[in-house]
């Protein structure tokens, strides 16, 4: 028997270096309110803010805390405090407690951004026994309403949610509380921005998997001083590195679509940081892909293009092209000598000059096949 609770012991020993499901969260805008809530002052409006969470694979919570870090002269709680379970934590009754009364002073910075000062929510199953299910898609949990106090964007300043590496109690539990998993925070060090009249507002953002690698897209359904964008790409979640950047629309009141490829595709995840004529920028939630890179022929982004037109061609041999651009009429409008290595090659085609409109881009050598068209937008 001793020998058998030996045996057992070194497999829960062994066992317990093998890796655990990652469980993350972010936080989000969901509305914006320009009126003072109670007229008297100072508070500007209000804003609603969002908790949600994934796992890599479904996660039993019986408790958690989350909250994050913001800055006292934008953004103060709500009086009274308004917190509500929402998406699958709305029905199990759990006890939600927090510390929007007493908040924890601080002073760090982040990302260009510095906070003093932090909030924590705390859920836990004590009352109902009924388990949370952290599944692998993100989902809301809780939503707050919070005072702006500044005039202008953002009015409710930035706020950050931090990883449990930096703050333990971001994480959750599991398993009568024997379990704990510190909650990752995929956007992290980027903040958020809070209040209205954004520069841009994004309609949709996702990572697919294509036959050249990742391909980035996203649209906005108005814009406002904006000025470019760039694709950021990471593996971990913490450093993250521009892969791509596009012109953007600077003012549109209908939807405009962009897209980007990552040729280096793999398991990583991706962001858009945007960023306004004056300086100040914006980044998008994040999503994750993982793509198994094929071979690549011909490439070209961004689409619209602007400025520049990016080409990129994979050849298994040295070939001397020329790529040609037409316009919808057949017209040559432009042409750039390409010396094609063993590899993959890129190039930029200058499209200052040319009208707004649609047009073709080929190869002078039929052995690259380049029959693409792309819209230029002045």
């Amino acid at each position: 028997m001793k020998q058998i609770i030996l045996f057992f012991i070194s497999f829960l020993l062994l066992n317990s270096g093998f890796s655990q499901p990652v469980v993350s969260a972010r936080i989000s805008q969901t509305s914006y309110s320009n009126t003072d809530p109670d007229g008297a002052g100072p508070a500007t409006g209000s804003v609603k803010i969002r908790w949600e969470v994934m796992a890599t694979e479904t996660v039993q919570a019986d408790g958690f805390g989350i909250g994050f870090y913001y800055q006292t002269a934008n953004l103060v709680p709500g009086t009274p405090v308004e917190i509500t379970p929402v998406g699958p934590l709305a029905t199990l009754g759990w006890t939600i407690i927090n510390n929007f009364g007493a908040p924890n002073a601080i002073n760090i910075a982040y990302g260009g951004h510095t906070y003093n000062s932090s909030i924590l929510i705390g859920g836990s199953w004590a009352s109902t026994g009924l388990n949370l299910p952290i599944t692998t898609s993100w989902a809301p949990i809780l939503e707050a309403t919070f005072f702006t106090k500044s005039p202008t964007f953002p009015q409710g300043g930035q706020i950050i949610l931090v990883p449990g590496t930096i703050l333990p109690q971001h994480s959750v539990s599991a398993d009568g509380g024997f379990t704990e998993y510190q909650f990752e925070s995929p956007g992290y060090p980027a903040g958020i921005s809070l209040g209205g009249t954004v520069p841009v507002l994004f309609s949709s953002f996702d990572a697919k998997c294509s036959n050249n690698g990742t391909v980035v897209s996203w649209s906005t359904a108005q814009e406002s001083n904006s000025d470019y964008f760039e694709v950021q790409r990471s593996t971990d979640g913490s450093t993250w590195k521009t892969i791509g950047k596009t012109p953007a629309a600077v003012n549109s009141s209908r939807e405009t679509k962009y897209n980007q490829v990552d040729l280096e595709g793999g398991n990583a995840m991706y962001r858009i940081k945007q960023v306004d004529r004056n300086g100040q920028a914006t980044y998008t939630d994040v999503e994750r892909e993982n793509c198994t890179v094929r071979n690549i022929t011909t490439l070209i982004y961004p689409v619209p293009a602007k400025e520049a037109l990016n080409v990129v061609i994979k050849s298994d041999r040295a070939v001397r092209t020329q790529l040609a651009v037409f316009d919808i009429s057949g017209k040559l409008v432009k042409g750039v000598d390409a010396n094609i290595q063993n590899g993959t090659n890129n190039f930029r085609i200058d499209l200052n000059g040319l009208k707004s409109g649609d047009y073709i881009l080929r190869s002078t050598d039929a052995s690259i096949e380049l029959n693409k068209q792309f819209t230029v937008v002045q």
